[in-house]
């Protein structure tokens, strides 16, 4: 069997990370007759196994040779089966199967150690007994064609999250009560047809979503699209019966009419207010047109962020849609900044990279982007001498975007101080923390401005979803100022949102 360099390099090396990924590895797959090196199961010291985006259709059960490892991801293969050696991996904390092609697992998944567990986007039409995973925390088993949750699920102590949506599931448990732990609970885009009364007894819900389900009570259905989950909750503990999901007994209309006014009361919209600052707008010079050429920028009006928890869900979602929606930051990038350190009106334009300053996010001193780039290689190559493994996190996954290039973009406040250097890090100046304030979002790419303006769409509906709130007199919800992008010659290359922007079919929308 043909050797890997990748394996005998991690070998040689004593590496505790490994990485195979991509088109490369799909082709020495082929050559192999699909199958993986046995090489790559002496690797005993490996803590963290990564392979993904690769034609790989089986993993055999010699993975279960790997005991120290506590990552273990597989995203992105066409993986059809896999025997039970996750089951004697002793120390696995993380373990990620999402988007490939499984039907089934084994019936049972003695996951005692795992916190995360992702079975998202297979063709699973069932799963096993989950009571053994007495450890887990966060489950994801969106995208599948489940009909029912797993059994065993509501005896997990630990028990945060469970991602749900997007399958068949036609009924949920009685005892949801049980759940002891459990902040998330989304089970949208399902067939269910009513909910039980004992959803509303989980005292730490914070996030529950039942919108896309064919639910008998019509209030209810109306209110999974508009209103925040405690209304919900409320509203399905005040039903009588069983199953709060169940109407009551028909009664006049006005004895219906309460009901209806506090789901009205307790809506949540984005409401788009109107800028009325001329000089809030940024201009975008000609210089940006080879190098990163479209910007779309809007301002979450005083964004509430004063909790240590939702300031850091805030950052791990821009980390994900980089992850996902901005393909690593190749297709665009997320910058985020307390609007009270901007002057306006910004500018967006190319410069050298030798002269161009920044004082970067988490730096001691400001520098040009040369020093900054050859700095942040540096740190790289000696964490990965330190630690045995190339880094994959922080600013270095994105080093490579930018390296060689002799000119960058750069958005600026009006007296020249560069503020974002996408598509590799903001500013110090400017950074946003946990507090209560002005939010100013740009989102820069190289491709298209529909680019732009799709991630920019897909971080308002995600924040809207995951409940972030503006601090503001009125409707409860996000509210969001638009900002005009122009040329040189002050003409207009984009505002936004502009009047067709934000058309959510499930998201009330105000426009003053």
């Amino acid at each position: 069997m043909e050797s890997w360099e990748e394996i005998e390099q991690a070998a040689d090396d004593g590496r505790h990370e490994l990485h195979l990924n991509g088109d490369v590895i799909s082709s020495k797959l082929e050559r192999n007759e699909m199958k993986l090196p046995n090489k790559l199961f002496e690797l005993v010291a490996l803590n963290y196994l990564e392979i993904s985006d690769t034609s790989l259709i089986e993993i055999p059960d010699d993975m279960a040779k790997l005991t120290n490892l506590i990552n273990l991801a597989l995203h992105r293969n066409s993986i059809e089966k896999v025997g039970d050696f996750f089951n004697h991996l002793p120390k696995l904390k993380f373990f990620d199967m999402s988007f490939n092609k499984l039907t089934s697992l084994p019936e049972q998944l003695n996951l005692g150690t795992v916190h995360t567990l992702n079975l998202s986007n297979n063709e699973l039409a069932s799963l096993g007994d989950l009571s053994g995973a007495v450890n887990l925390s966060i489950l994801h088993i969106e995208h599948n064609e489940l009909e029912e949750l797993p059994t065993g699920l509501v005896t997990l102590k630990h028990l945060l999250e469970v991602h749900a949506s997007n399958n068949l599931i036609n009924t949920l448990p009685d005892d949801l009560h049980t759940f002891p732990a459990l902040k998330l609970f989304d089970v949208s885009e399902n067939k269910l047809k009513e909910v039980p009364h004992s959803m509303s007894q989980c005292q730490r819900l914070k996030t529950l979503k039942l919108e896309g389900n064919p639910l008998k009570d019509n209030r209810l259905r109306k209110m999974t699209t508009q209103c925040n989950t405690r209304a919900i909750l409320e509203y399905i503990a005040k039903q009588s019966g069983g199953d709060g999901g169940k109407k009551g007994k028909k009664g006049k209309k006005g004895k219906n009419q309460p009901v209806k006014e506090e789901a009205e009361e307790n809506v949540r919209r984005i409401v788009i207010t109107p800028n009325t600052d001329d000089e809030k707008r940024v201009i975008c010079d000609a210089s940006v047109k080879d190098v990163r050429p479209y910007l779309c920028c809007t301002v979450i009006k005083n964004l509430d962020l004063s909790d240590e928890t939702v300031f850091k869900n805030f950052l791990s979602l821009q980390t994900k849609l980089h992850e996902n929606e901005c393909d690593m930051r190749t297709r665009a990038t997320i910058a985020t900044h307390n609007a009270t350190g901007l002057k306006f009106p910004l500018v967006f334009k190319a410069s050298h990279v030798g002269q161009t300053v920044i004082h970067a996010l988490g730096k001691k001193k400001q520098c040009n982007a040369t020093t900054l780039i050859q700095n942040l290689k540096d740190e790289r190559d000696a964490l990965k001498q330190k630690k045995k493994r190339q880094p994959k996190t922080g600013l270095y996954k994105f080093i490579e975007l930018v390296d060689g290039q002799e000119m960058i973009a750069s958005v600026r406040n009006q007296d020249g101080d560069v503020i974002s250097l996408p598509p590799i890090t903001n500013g110090e100046k400017t950074k946003i923390g946990a507090s209560v304030g002005d939010v100013f979002i740009e989102i820069s790419s190289p491709v298209s401005i529909a680019q732009c303006k799709y991630v920019m769409e897909e971080l308002i509906k995600k924040m809207f979803q995951q409940n972030f709130n503006s601090d503001m007199e009125g409707d409860e919800g996000l509210w969001i100022e638009p900002i005009r992008v122009v040329d040189e010659n002050e003409d207009l290359r984009i505002v936004y949102p502009s009047k067709i922007d934000i058309d959510f079919s499930n998201i009330p929308v105000k426009r003053l």
